[in-house]
């Protein structure tokens, strides 16, 4: 169920990716650099939650992240 979840959550963060560019992309006019920086604040904590998603779905991470943190 975990797996299902996830995947619903990433698709949901992609849609709202494509959400914001879309919308800046609309504009007539080209987008402003604070626009731009607002876009790039969004973007970083929404790849970090997918990079999150996908490490704990993957079983050898759990295991590396151990390890490193051990040492």
């Amino acid at each position: 169920m975990t797996g299902h979840s996830d995947e619903i959550l990433l698709r949901r963060l992609q849609l709202c990716r494509a959400d914001i560019v879309a919308s800046i992309a609309a504009n007539p006019l080209p987008p402003s650099p604070r626009s731009l920086r607002a876009l790039a604040d969004l973007q970083l904590p929404i790849m970090a939650v997918e990079s999150a998603i996908r490490d704990k779905s993957n079983p050898d991470f759990e295991c590396e992240f151990l390890t490193d943190a051990a040492a």
